[in-house]
């Protein structure tokens, strides 16, 4: 039994306030019904909704910036060298997994670690090194081969409270032994620049330790960090130690990244044929600096050679469309007796204003929104027209969109918008499926197996008291999360009856997504047919078409004197876009497939070439591209369910250990396994496949084994 050990004084936490729903504001006008029973052509209809207030930024008082490190203290274990290496080892291969080493409870560095993982798919184990002691047979299975391509350690010591590791000599003379047997890398995430419990030739300069700085890349470090720009990285809200390289015999220190001031902040080492690389800044999977260096430290550790792959994605949804909406009036904080609906000029205008954002940012040039659609709302009728028809059709907007209708994704989001908590099969297969034929009629490029619901209603968060009567009205009932268990089974029938596969859920509720596996959808536990695309709501609140209303929505939630106040003065336009664009910045590193949806009203063209929705792409956009040039992709609906039901099952498979694979490195042969059945695999490193960023990615299904041959950097 290994010693126990307290809570660490070293946690490094980054906690977010949860999302929660905010009411919308009172309406001075009365309630408009929808129209429920009419046919398209015959009403433009409305849509109804309520505000999701999203957490604006950090919680910044449970944020400590001193995870504060020493010169570690290693007891003395009970063998003077490493364990001897099995008779049948074989040095050449190695599992495609991951072994994270952990000092156990308040672990600041464990969330990056495994958040890391999770991110690109990387099998790993978890090793609490308080408590369970570290041997060769942890290392090396019972056939020989080594059980891990690589090492994080969460601290380069393993810190215990007192300062001492979590390991004693005899383990780390075992995991240096393995890690030059089998060629295996170490990664420690956050380090002190000492000498124990082993030398990285780098020292702590003193008095230069501080918690806001940043990271610059020295020249060669892009063989590392293979997708970044370049530009520095901010650091803020974690404990840095500055360092200088110390001259140590058989130690080879080669600087990765320095401060303003040329001390060095991240190095890669060799001694006695081992590589490692430190890193002293903290790390925590919120933090910037965090994000996008994760992808660059993972493809070190495995050598570009891992199951799963990291993918960034960038998508945003426009709901609504074809409805007129609630529009905010910012002077009263009412809604306007009159509701907004998209022009003609509008939409001509929002497809320049894509092409522009294909244009402006190579890294997103197959950017383009997704239009989930209310056909209740279109006029089937209206004459085609490419320039705004003004008085000679029916209904502009319509005419608009036959001639621009290519430019977009199209997505099913029921004819009506009606709310589908409580609602019978035949109502609920109606909405679906006379919008499909309305937007065949419009000739529309649908994403056919795909739904949005109206407010996500039909999955369970809702209000428990809903007897169906409410339906059509604009009545913002208090919505509870019941779990997907509490789902109409009306609305998922009624679904895969008119061919539906995935459907939209709200990333915003807790039931609507799968914390277990960050870059996963769900497949829903009433109906096997029906998986969930989550998606995440964001600060461009429903109710408003320019700077002003938004603003006016935004600080009366989160201003001095709001709802739910958060920042000590109300942000204008400017800072607004800043706060937001670095929570979209936030989802596009972590590597989940998950659009953001947006509303119709906030596509109206406020000046000329501008919309809340276009500001907001380019705001986020600007930023990556700062920093990353690896693409970000934007899938149309169905290739985005495939793909993230693909992952879901991969990852999944992984989790069960049906699914595993090793790599024979004197010839660069991966096997991969599958013992459950056929199973989507992805495999980073192949000689063949599709490229992303610096590395070959193949995608296949597996069932029993198959042989891929592989190309490590």
């Amino acid at each position: 039994m290994k010693r126990s050990t307290l809570l660490s004084a070293l946690t490094l936490a980054l906690v977010l306030a949860s999302c929660a729903q905010t009411p919308a504001p009172s309406s001075s006008a009365d309630s408009t019904e929808a129209d429920t029973g009419g046919h398209a052509g015959h009403s433009h209809g409305n849509a109804f909704g309520h505000v999701t207030a999203v957490a604006p930024g950090p919680d910044l008082s449970k944020m400590p910036t001193n995870a504060r490190l020493g010169e570690a203290t290693v007891l003395r274990g009970t063998r003077l060298s490493a364990q001897a290496l099995p008779a049948n080892a074989q040095t050449s291969k190695v599992a495609l997994k991951v072994l994270v080493l952990s000092s156990g409870a308040g672990d600041y560095g464990l969330d990056t670690a495994v958040s890391m993982l999770k991110e690109s798919g990387v099998p790993y184990d978890v090793l609490d090194a308080s408590k369970t002691t570290l041997t060769m047979s942890t290392l090396i299975d019972s056939s020989g081969i080594g059980r891990y391509q690589g090492i994080i350690l969460t601290s380069n010591a393993l810190y215990l409270p007192d300062y001492t590791s979590a390991l004693d000599t005899a383990e780390w003379s075992d995991l240096f032994a393995y890690e030059k047997a089998y060629s295996v890398r170490q990664l420690a995430l956050y380090g002190y620049p000492g000498v124990s419990p082993e030398d990285y030739g780098l020292r702590a300069v003193n008095s230069a330790a501080t918690s806001t700085t940043s990271m610059q890349l020295v020249p060669g470090a892009q063989n590392v960090f293979s997708d970044l720009t370049g530009t520095p990285l901010p650091v803020q809200y974690a404990w840095t130690y500055p360092s200088t390289v110390e001259a140590v015999a058989g130690v080879v220190t080669t600087p990765l990244m320095v401060d303003p001031n040329g001390l060095v902040l991240a190095a890669t080492s060799t001694v006695d044929g081992r590589e490692r690389l430190l890193v002293t800044t903290a790390q925590n999977p919120s933090l910037m600096h965090t994000q996008l260096m994760s992808y660059g430290l993972l493809q070190w550790l495995t050598k570009g050679v891992h199951l799963g792959e990291h993918r960034r994605f960038f998508q945003a949804d426009i709901d609504d469309y074809f409805l007129s909406s609630d529009h905010l009036d910012p002077d009263t904080m009412t809604l306007r007796n009159t509701p907004f609906r998209l022009s003609a000029a509008d939409m001509l205008s929002l497809r320049d204003q894509q092409t522009q954002v294909q244009q402006q940012f190579p890294v997103a040039s197959g950017f383009r929104y997704a239009m989930a659609f209310n056909g209740g709302g279109a006029n089937i009728n209206a004459p085609l027209a490419c320039t705004d028809p003004g008085s000679s059709s029916p209904d502009g907007l319509t005419s608009v969109t036959k001639c621009i209708k290519d430019s977009f994704d199209w997505v099913n989001h029921t004819r009506d918008h009606l709310r589908m908590d409580v609602m019978n099969l035949s109502t609920a297969y109606a909405q679906i499926i006379q919008n499909v034929n309305i937007g065949n009629k419009l000739g529309l490029t649908l994403s056919r197996k795909s739904l949005v619901t109206g407010e996500h209603s039909g999955l369970g968060n809702m209000d428990p008291t809903d007897d169906g009567t409410h339906n059509d009205d604009d009545v913002n009932l208090p919505k509870q999360d019941l779990g997907l268990e509490r789902s109409n089974p009306n609305v998922l029938t009624a679904a895969v009856n008119s061919r539906v596969s995935y459907l939209a859920s709200d990333h915003s509720v807790a039931s609507h997504w799968d914390a277990s596996c960050p870059t996963c959808g769900v497949q829903h536990p009433m109906n096997s047919k029906i998986f969930l695309v989550p998606r995440w709501p964001n600060n461009v609140h429903y109710h408003v078409t320019n700077p002003q209303e938004a603003m006016a929505s935004y600080n009366s939630i989160y201003a001095p004197g709001g709802t739910r106040p958060y920042w000590d003065h109300a942000l204008n336009y400017s800072e607004f876009l800043d706060k937001e664009s670095d929570l979209g910045l936030t989802h596009i590193l972590d590597g989940g497939a998950f659009p953001h949806y947006m509303h119709e009203t906030n596509l109206r063209e406020y000046a000329p070439g501008m919309s809340l929705a276009t500001d907001w792409v380019k705001a986020t956009l600007s930023k990556y591209s700062l920093f990353s040039t690896l693409p970000v992709n934007t899938y149309r609906w169905d290739d985005l369910g495939n793909y993230l039901q693909r992952r879901t099952l991969e990852e999944k498979a992984k989790a069960k250990s049906t699914l595993s694979a090793v790599w024979e490195r004197k010839t660069n042969l991966v096997t991969l396994t599958s013992t459950a059945g056929s199973v989507p695999v992805t495999l980073t490193g192949s000689i063949l496949g599709t490229p992303y960023g610096a590395y070959q990615i193949q995608n296949r299904n597996v069932s029993g084994t198959a042989r891929v041959f592989v190309a490590p950097k």
